[in-house]
């Protein structure tokens, strides 16, 4: 039956994904950010609200951009193969960002 194969095909991505959840986070954060962008620039003002990351206010659309800017480069090889330290200074900074803009990232 059709339900049975899509279901096994959605079990097996989520397989592939849980094998490198950080990875997976990246890639799926990056693709959804870009969409909100484009869907969300539609209806509300990004430029309204004023966060403050690091001592500086930042609107909305700058801080979703940085994010994408961070998982554009986290997602290259440079995620394994960079220097460990600046990969994570990275993730980190992506992290920092994402948890003060998560409330924001809706319309």
């Amino acid at each position: 039956m059709w339900f049975k194969k899509k279901f096994k095909t959605k079990k097996q991505k989520l397989r592939e994904e849980c094998w490198n959840i950080d990875y997976s986070f990246i890639k799926w954060l990056n693709e959804h950010l870009k969409q909100y962008l484009i869907d969300a620039s539609k209806i509300v003002d990004l430029d309204y609200h004023q966060i403050e990351y690091k001592g500086e206010k930042y609107t909305q659309r700058q801080l979703i951009n940085k994010m994408v800017e961070l998982t554009d480069w986290l997602k290259e090889e440079e995620f394994y193969y960079g220097a460990p330290e600046e990969v994570d200074h990275k993730a980190m900074e992506l992290l920092d960002i994402f948890k003060i803009t998560f409330y924001y990232l809706w319309w």
